[in-house]
C-alpha cells in the first residue's frame, strides 16, 4: 500500500512474514536510481562541487550526482548531470561500480562513473540548485574524508573505489 507518491520517490508499506510467523510492516522508499561521477582532469585534479543540501540544512562537498530521469540510462544521466552541475562534458565516461544506498529501507541503486578527457563548458543548473564547482587535487579530496569535510557516502565510496581498484595514486 502506497502512503506517499512524489516526483522522485514513493513510500509504501509492505507486510513481511517474520520467522515467528507473524506479519510485520516494512516501510519501503522506492527510488528510480541515481549516478555519481568522478570527473578527473589530466593533472590528477577532480572537479568536485560545493552544494547546499536542504535535507541537512548545510553546505556539503561532494562529487557531481543526480537522479535518473524516466527512460534515461545511467550513462546518459551521468553525462547530463556532469554538464548541468559542473559545466564539463566528458569525451570518455565509464561505469566503475554499483551500490545500494540504504537497502534496509530503499530500492535506490547508485551507479558510479569515471569521467575523463573533460571539456569545459557552462553549468546548466536547475532553478532550485545552488552548486559551486571546485577543482581539487585527488589526494586532497581523499584526505578530506578523514577531516570530515567530505561526509557524503556516495562520494566517499567512489573516491575509495577509484583509489583502491582503478587509479594509480
Amino acid at each position: 500500500m502506497y502512503v506517499f507518491k512524489g516526483k522522485r520517490i514513493s513510500v509504501r508499506i509492505e507486510g513481511v512474514r517474520a520467522r515467528d510467523g507473524k506479519t510485520v510492516e516494512k516501510e519501503i522508499v522506492e527510488h528510480p536510481g541515481a549516478v555519481v561521477i568522478l570527473p578527473l582532469l589530466d593533472n590528477n585534479k577532480v572537479v568536485a562541487i560545493k552544494q547546499f543540501r536542504v535535507a541537512i540544512n548545510d553546505w556539503i562537498y561532494e562529487l557531481p550526482a543526480g537522479t535518473l530521469d524516466k527512460k534515461e540510462t545511467p550513462e546518459e544521466c551521468a553525462s547530463r548531470e556532469l554538464e548541468e552541475e559542473t559545466g564539463y562534458k566528458a569525451r570518455e565516461i565509464k561505469e566503475m561500480f554499483r551500490m545500494y544506498s540504504a537497502p534496509g529501507y530503499s530500492s535506490e541503486i547508485i551507479y558510479s562513473f569515471l569521467a575523463m578527457n573533460l571539456e569545459k563548458g557552462e553549468q546548466k543548473l536547475e532553478s532550485s540548485e545552488v552548486i559551486y564547482p571546485i577543482i581539487v587535487e585527488f589526494n586532497e579530496l581523499l584526505s578530506s574524508i578523514l577531516k570530515e569535510k567530505v561526509i557524503d557516502a556516495k562520494t566517499i565510496s567512489t573516491l575509495l573505489f577509484y583509489k583502491n581498484f582503478v587509479g594509480k595514486f
